[in-house]
């Protein structure tokens, strides 16, 4: 028996051994782009649960040996075709070896993100800079992370809202029905950035809704803490501003104040879209 006949097979199977993937190796590519699932836990005595859709996608580069990350989070309100988001950028992006932890965040965003990669998801923990802790996410490339049942979408700003007004000043006697229409655009801001703006208009019903019978102001001015949800909307005419919050699930509940008179009424609105 030469070397060949008596070693061959033993090298063939050591050829084949090595060849085989370890069992559990995670050999897919971390960079890439991940659809991702945010969830809001309930806070105080709010029972809902709300969630809404992201991506992340995260980079990757090696210098000298040295891997560097960089990502970018796309959060969305509404469904995966809206127009309504913002985007945060993570210009380094700490990765742990050990563990994969990832840790996304960056001065100046209001948002941050501590997470787990592992068998290609990553999943873990969120913030935010005016609520801190919000909840948990997930995030996968293959598909949409499952939602937790009894879950609510968190709603876009955009849409056409419809309710009353309660007069709460002896001087104030606005109509009792009012209707809210909201659309929001994507603008350029400073360091090529895009910030959302919103427009929209503010109707007052002396008669029912549908009837003619109403008078309509622009919005001049409206600012939306995305993350509290707390909104405020001045009108162009009639010196009204509206603030309060909406909530996810689209309930405009304000108070309402007039030029001279300070607070006035109160109103409830709900998203009619």
């Amino acid at each position: 028996m030469n070397f060949f006949t008596r070693y061959l097979p033993s090298l063939a199977l050591g050829a084949a051994f090595l060849a085989t993937p370890v069992a559990g190796a995670q050999t897919e590519s971390i960079q890439g782009t991940y659809r991702t699932v945010l969830n809001h836990e309930p806070r105080g005595a709010e029972p809902t649960k709300y969630h809404q859709f992201a991506t992340l996608t995260i980079r990757t580069v090696n210098i000298g040996g040295t891997l560097k990350i960089s990502a970018s989070v796309r959060m969305i309100f509404g469904d995966w075709s809206s127009n309504e988001f913002l985007t945060y950028e993570y210009p380094d992006v700490p990765m742990n070896l050990l563990t994969r932890q990832l840790s996304l965040r960056a001065d100046g965003n209001d948002v941050s993100f501590i997470g787990t990669l592992r068998n290609g998801a990553i999943t873990g923990e969120w913030f935010s800079s005016s609520a801190g802790r919000v909840g948990r996410f997930a995030a996968q490339k293959s598909q949409v992370p499952a939602i937790e049942r009894g879950s609510v979408l968190v709603k876009t700003v955009t849409g056409h809202y419809r309710g009353t007004l309660v007069n709460t000043h002896p001087e104030s006697n606005l109509p009792e029905r009012l209707s809210l229409s909201l659309v929001t655009t994507q603008t350029p801001a400073e360091g090529g950035t895009v910030e959302l703006r919103i427009s929209g208009n503010l109707r007052f019903y002396l008669g029912d809704f549908g009837s003619g019978e109403f008078v309509e102001t622009p919005i001049a001015e409206a600012k939306f803490n995305f993350y509290n949800r707390y909104l405020t909307l001045k009108t162009a005419q009639h010196g009204i501003t509206l603030k309060g919050v909406l909530s996810p699930d689209g309930d405009f509940v304000a108070d309402v104040f007039a030029d001279g008179l300070g607070r006035v009424g109160t109103i409830e609105l709900e998203s009619v879209q």
